[in-house]
């Protein structure tokens, strides 16, 4: 090996343990959205359940779904991009390459069915279509006569549509990762 080899081999590997730095980086915050994003979650059910008429804020759950979905999405865009950046720049310049970021490149989901199933479609836009539901049952069941003057009632008439459609955009944003699994 000449120095010119081993000077580009040094630097491919100092590189290639910033970038796995960076990736770690990337992968903790995608585990910290998913902890935020289900205690918000989790927070506005409590809320919902525990007043006397709070079904509306039901609405802001497709909302907190579509903004961690797509954060989360970016997340993955970018281990992904960084990952390919090492299989396909630095790993040639290392003898015998380097192999995490290969394999992260190389993994697609077995199956659809697999890939519908994972805890992701629940965490983001299915747990959007549950408050959609619920408050369409509570908006129309928790009122009897009254309801079609009630301040709720036009608040989730106008509300609705917009909070399907932040449903609508999270099922799109979980569905664009290319993660293995």
């Amino acid at each position: 090996m000449t120095e010119t080899d081993e000077g580009a081999y040094a630097g491919a590997l100092a590189e290639y343990s910033a970038l796995r730095s960076e990736i770690t980086t990337r992968i903790n915050l995608q585990h910290q959205v998913l902890a935020l994003h289900m205690t918000a979650v989790s927070v506005v059910f409590s809320v919902a359940l525990s007043g006397k008429d709070p079904w509306p804020v039901l609405l802001v759950i497709p909302f907190i779904s579509y903004a961690s979905s797509e954060i989360l999405a970016s997340l993955f865009r970018a281990v992904e991009g960084i990952a390919k950046y090492i299989n396909e720049e630095l790993s040639p310049k290392v003898p015998g390459g380097l192999g995490w970021e290969s394999w992260l490149v190389q993994q697609k989901p077995d199956s659809e069915v697999r890939r519908m199933t994972h805890p992701y479609y629940l965490l983001f836009p299915g747990i959007s279509i549950v408050s959609l539901v619920a408050i369409g049952s509570l908006a129309w069941t928790g009122r009897e006569n009254t309801h079609q003057h009630s301040a709720y009632f036009w608040i989730v008439a106008f509300a609705r549509p917009l909070a399907a459609a932040f449903a609508l955009l999270s099922f799109k944003a979980i569905r664009r990762l290319r993660a293995p699994f």
